[in-house]
C-alpha cells in the first residue's frame, strides 16, 4: 500500500510499556462497534490475559472483535487460551505457519476512529524489559489500518466482511498528515524500504534512526552515505545486544563501515531497545513495525506510519536525545583502543555472511 496519505488526524507518541498498555486498554474498553487486532507476538501472561479479558468483555457486549496472531510469533498460545477467546465471541485466526513470510505487524483499531501501531507486542517482557515506541492515531488514517487488517484477514482465511469506515471528518482532530505504508509478500513488498530511502534522499539537515536490528541492503546504505556526504547529520542508535544473537553480530559488523561513511553510531547500553523510528529534518517522523533488515524490507508483512508533524518530530527528537544518554558512541579511536578480540570480530563476520537470511 503506497502513498496512502490522509490529512485529518491526531497522532500521539507512546514511549513506554505502561503508557502504551494503558492507552490500548482505555480505547478497547470504550469500543462500541468493532475491534481489529493483528499482532506478531501475543503472550499468554498477565498482560496478554488482561487484554484478552477486555476483548472478551467487549465481545460479550456485542462488539465485533476480530484477532489475528502470527503462528510463529505467538506459538506459545495454548489451545485452552484460544478456545476461551473463541467461546467469548472473538473471531480468532492465525497467520499461516506454512510460509517463510511472517506477519510482523502490531495493529489495533477501534471503531474505525482510534488506531495503534509500533514496536510493542502484547506481553510482560515487552512491557517491563524493553525500550520501545508506539503510536496512537485518531482520524482518517485509521481507515487505512482497517484496510490493511482486512487484507490480512482474508489472507488468513477469514470470510466475514470487515468494516473499513473512514473516520468522521467532523471529528476533533489536528489536521496532521499521516502516510500509512504497508509492505509484505506481493507487489508492495519494498514499499516501506522505498519510502525510507525516498525520505533520506530528500533530507537536508538530519536523519536520526533507531532500530533494534540493522542489517541493511546496499541501496539503503548508499542513501545514508550520500546523505552524510552532502552534510546531513546522520545518526543511528542500535542495541548493544538483542534477542537474536546472530542479528546482533551482523548489526555490529556494519559499524566500522558506517563510521567511515560519516554516520554517527550509538550503542544503547540500557534495556533492549526495540523502537523502529526515524526523524528527517524538522517535518517527518516515522514509527512502525519495520526493522532495517532483509526480513522487514522484503519478506515479512509490516506497517509503518510517516507523520508530517513538526510537533511529533520535536517529541521524537527529545526521545532520541534522551536515549543517547544511555548510549556509547562508537568512533574509530574508541574501537581501535578497545582492541576487539578476534572471536568478537569472527562473530561479526559470521553474522555479516548470514545477513541475507536474517
Amino acid at each position: 500500500m503506497r502513498n496512502s496519505i490522509t490529512l485529518n488526524n491526531t497522532a500521539k507518541l507512546l514511549l513506554n510499556g505502561t503508557e502504551t498498555l494503558s492507552a490500548i486498554k482505555d480505547s478497547l474498553t470504550r469500543a462500541e462497534r468493532f475491534i481489529n487486532l493483528e499482532y506478531f507476538s501475543f503472550h499468554e501472561d498477565e498482560t496478554g490475559r488482561t487484554v484478552a479479558g477486555i476483548l472478551s468483555e467487549r465481545a460479550a457486549k456485542g462488539v465485533k472483535v476480530r484477532m489475528i496472531t502470527d503462528a510463529a510469533g505467538s506459538w506459545r498460545l495454548s489451545r485452552k487460551f484460544i478456545r476461551g477467546l473463541k467461546d467469548s465471541g472473538i473471531e480468532f485466526l492465525r497467520f499461516s505457519p506454512f510460509t517463510f513470510h511472517r506477519d510482523h505487524r502490531k495493529i489495533i483499531t477501534v471503531d474505525g476512529v482510534t488506531g495503534f501501531l509500533g514496536g510493542f507486542n502484547i506481553g510482560d517482557v515487552y512491557l517491563r524489559q524493553w525500550r520501545d515506541t508506539h503510536l496512537m492515531i485518531k482520524g482518517d488514517a485509521v481507515g487505512k489500518l482497517d484496510s490493511i487488517f482486512a487484507k490480512m484477514w482474508r489472507k488468513s482465511g477469514g470470510h466475514s466482511e470487515i468494516e473499513t469506515p473512514e473516520a468522521e471528518s467532523s471529528g476533533n482532530f489536528d489536521g496532521v498528515p499521516v502516510m500509512i505504508t504497508a509492505s509484505g509478500n506481493g507487489e508492495d513488498f519494498r514499499a516501506i524500504a522505498d519510502e525510507y530511502i525516498r525520505i533520506i534522499n530528500k533530507a537536508g539537515k538530519r536523519i536520526w534512526i533507531t532500530t533494534p536490528y540493522f542489517v541493511p541492503d546496499e541501496k539503503f546504505l548508499m542513501s545514508l552515505y550520500s546523505a552524510s556526504g552532502r552534510g546531513v547529520d546522520v545518526r543511528l542508535i542500535i542495541p548493544s545486544s538483542s534477542n537474536h544473537t546472530m542479528v546482533s553480530w551482523a548489526s555490529r559488523s556494519y559499524i566500522d563501515e558506517l563510521i567511515a561513511g560519516g554516520v554517527r553510531v550509538f550503542v544503547y547500553r540500557d534495556r533492549f531497545i526495540h523502537a523502529k523510528t526515524m526523524i528527517a529534518d524538522s517535518h517527518v517522523a516515522s514509527v512502525g513495525t519495520a526493522n532495517i533488515d532483509a526480513l522487514s524490507f522484503g519478506i515479512n508483512y509490516e506497517v509503518q506510519a510517516f507523520v508530517y508533524s513538526t510537533r511529533l518530530v520535536n517529541e521524537l527528537e527529545r526521545v532520541f536525545i534522551e536515549d543517547l544518554r544511555n548510549c556509547t558512541e562508537e568512533t574509530e579511536s574508541s574501537r581501535a583502543l578497545r582492541k576487539r578480540p578476534a572471536l568478537e570480530r569472527l562473530k561479526e563476520f559470521a553474522g555479516r555472511m548470514m545477513s541475507p537470511l536474517l
